[in-house]
């Protein structure tokens, strides 16, 4: 089974299909290295942070 974690800002959520589509790539990408039964067994969580939470660089992005 994989498990996957992916981050975005917040304002990503704001397109009703953006998580829909990630799940969707996210899960072909695992199919397309482990194969169908691989994907069929993955679970994926998407996590919506604000840039206020969120350091690139050593600064803070919002």
């Amino acid at each position: 089974m994989a498990h996957i974690e992916a981050s975005f800002f917040k304002s990503r959520f704001d397109d009703e299909t953006f998580s829909a589509k990630m799940v969707e790539a996210l899960t072909q990408a695992v199919g397309s290295v482990l194969g169908d039964e691989a994907a069929n067994d993955t679970a994926i969580v998407l996590h919506d942070i604000e840039p206020s939470h969120w350091g690139y660089r050593g600064k803070l992005l919002g």
